[in-house]
């Protein structure tokens, strides 16, 4: 079950126009080249990338979050990998500072909600696209209401 009481409205049939205390959401539409570099090779004393730390970066490259990174954020995600490094290697103390940096990179579900970022899948991507949502005119809303004598 998703939530109690009725859906949000679309900002466009909003009444109240001030905007939001924390903003609008950002829809993220699906991506389609990544903007993360691969991962770089490590010095010769540390040893390999773990199969962990690999997987985990494939999947930030493959996050639809990350077009809207600039070079800081690209830097702190690659400097990210190296903590998750040391966290898989079994600096444990490295867990919290792994996990805030994700979620204010919007790494994770909790990061994305905080940052206001929804991913779109690509069909609803187009049908937003196709089909913009069409208000419709006050009388129109009315036109169903009778008078009642009491």
């Amino acid at each position: 079950m998703a939530g109690r009481g009725p859906a949000p409205k679309d900002p466009a049939e909003r009444r109240n126009r001030t905007p939001p205390s924390r903003g609008e959401w950002v829809d993220l539409p699906p991506l389609t080249k990544p903007v993360l570099p691969p991962l770089p090779k490590r010095a010769k004393g540390e040893g390999p990338w773990s199969a962990r730390t690999r997987r985990l970066y494939n999947g930030w490259r493959k996050d639809p979050v990350t077009q809207t990174y600039g070079e800081a954020e690209i830097s702190a995600a690659v400097e990210l990998a190296y903590l998750q490094e040391e966290l898989v290697r079994g600096k444990v103390t490295m867990a919290s500072e792994v996990r805030q940096r994700m979620d204010g990179l919007g790494l994770t579900p909790k990061g994305k909600r905080d940052l206001r970022f929804r991913v779109v899948e690509e069909t609803q991507a187009e049908e937003q696209v196709r089909r913009p949502r069409a208000r419709s005119p006050r009388s129109d809303r009315r036109a169903r209401l009778t008078l009642v004598k009491s």
